[in-house]
């Protein structure tokens, strides 16, 4: 058996065991509201920190530097060719 196999068989394990604990929490009426509580309020908890991580990588994250180079203003204003030739002096 390789590493990754022994990693799948001892989390599958882990799982099966805490299956069977989790049943038998939600079949004691002391316990029960433990079995309920605590898995909600974790699950809040950790969709709340991601969120929060999301929005602090977007609010210190740089802007990206433009794909192309921004058009120089001179080239803007000029006019096409088929347009008046200025006069010489």
């Amino acid at each position: 058996m390789n590493k990754d196999q022994s990693y799948g068989g001892l989390i599958f394990a882990v799982s099966a065991i805490v299956f069977v604990l989790y049943l038998i929490f939600l079949t004691d009426p002391v316990l029960r509201t433990y079995a309920i509580d605590i898995p909600v309020v974790l699950g809040v908890l950790g969709i709340l920190g991601i969120t929060g991580w999301i929005g602090w990588t977007m609010l210190t994250t740089p802007p990206p530097a433009p794909l192309e180079a921004e058009p120089s203003t001179t080239s803007a204003g000029t006019e096409s060719s088929d347009s008046k030739p200025e006069k010489k002096h």
